[in-house]
């Protein structure tokens, strides 16, 4: 894939904040850095990374924040606040890179089993698995709204603590 072809299918994979991206990425490319700081990804980590549709980078986060969260409230600590902030800033300083390695890696995907060299299919295909949808944004939203109330009413109901949590709590809350 040649440089233009590269620059345009990341331009076409970013949909939104095109020259944001691109200038992050640039630097990314010419030098060893890995943290740029992203406010949305700080602000809305799992969420930011559902509306780029980093579906599989968002579930990793959403669901090790929540098990981190609940182990320390589970544990009788009062940390859990800070395990929520621990996870926010890393997600904000290397949410970039993380976009980086992912359109990265679909893009060459797409071009791998495009079965063609014809920049304008693997645009359209691009264009498709890139870009941003607002759907599993509002899902993750509801799902963890859902899990979370779910798991705070289980623990505040039994009161579970560390030292009487089995294997058999653990699906019974469930």
């Amino acid at each position: 894939m040649t440089s233009l072809n590269r620059e345009e299918n990341f331009a076409t994979f970013i949909e939104n904040k095109t020259d944001y991206y691109l200038a992050k990425w640039d630097i990314f490319d010419n030098s060893n850095e890995k943290v740029s700081w992203n406010w949305a990804a700080f602000f809305f980590s799992a969420y930011w990374m559902m509306y780029r549709k980093m579906y599989a980078p968002a579930i990793t986060v959403f669901v090790g924040i929540r098990i981190a969260k609940y182990m320390v409230a589970l544990g009788g600590g009062e940390f859990y606040r800070l395990v929520a902030v621990v996870g926010l800033l890393a997600t904000g300083a290397l949410g970039n890179w993380i976009y980086y390695v992912y359109a990265s890696r679909k893009i060459a995907d797409i071009a791998d089993t495009a079965g063609t060299d014809d920049p304008s299919v693997i645009g359209r295909t691009v264009r498709e698995v890139g870009g941003t949808s607002w759907v599993w944004v509002i899902m993750l939203m509801i799902i963890g709204s859902f899990v979370d109330k779910i798991l705070k009413y289980a623990l505040l109901k039994r009161e579970i603590s560390i030292e009487n949590f089995d294997a058999d709590t653990f699906w019974d809350i469930l």
